[in-house]
């Protein structure tokens, strides 16, 4: 079946009707004008609205994975329950070959395992931890797999650890130190130290000097 090259979150009269049936932009859950403001508003509130609409669709695992085969990184607004920031970020992991698996991302999501979720997003745990967890416990994902249900429920998502007991490390420095085989394989892949930033979900001035110190000692 074709799909069609959507840059925005879909409406009924941009999508054709295929020989397969309707395209499932039909059936998706932001159909109306409220929605259509929440998608592309810039607030927070307008963001979170957005949010829970795709949370509610049926058709959200497919709304993203279309828009990643067609550069989900230059379309705006909301897509498949993430923000233009989150889908730059899948296409920076997808440079080390980081692809989430959505269906499991939307099982942590089932009433199974999104209490367990919810509970350890407020840990402060990384999201490689959380993986470890929730493989130990039965549901066999990764970190980027979970990143995407985190993002889906309002999180974080975090790579690097919040500081912890008695490491008193300035956050460049433990970014150098515990994340420098993600930051030189991004850099020799290409990224930009704004790419190398967000998939960390550091600044940028602390990415950099992350980055600049492990390209200066090798």
């Amino acid at each position: 079946m074709s799909t069609a090259v959507l840059t925005r979150h879909p409406t009924a009269a941009a999508v054709p009707v295929t020989a397969e049936g309707s395209h499932w932009a039909h059936r998706s859950a932001c159909q109306t004008a409220e929605a259509d403001r929440d998608f592309y508003g810039t607030s927070a509130a307008a963001q979170a609205r957005a949010r829970t609409t795709c949370l509610s669709c049926p058709v959200r695992i497919q709304c993203l994975s279309d828009r990643s085969a067609v550069d989900i990184g230059e379309s705006w607004g909301m897509v498949g329950g993430l923000d233009v920031e989150q889908r730059h970020v899948l296409e920076v992991a997808e440079l080390i070959g980081e692809r989430p698996d959505l269906q499991r991302a939307q099982e942590l999501l089932s009433p199974r395992w999104r209490y367990r979720l919810h509970n350890l997003r407020h840990a402060g745990l990384t999201i490689h931890r959380l993986a470890d967890l929730f493989t130990a416990e039965g549901i066999t994902v990764d970190a980027i797999t979970v990143r995407v249900a985190l993002w889906w429920i309002g999180g974080a998502g975090r790579v690097v650890a919040r500081r912890v007991g008695r490491d008193q490390r300035p956050l460049w420095q433990r970014v150098r130190d515990d994340h420098a085989g993600a930051i030189c394989l991004l850099r020799a892949r290409g990224a930009r130290h704004v790419d190398v930033a967000a998939y960390l979900g550091v600044s940028v001035a602390t990415s950099t000097r992350a980055t600049q110190e492990l390209e200066a000692a090798a």
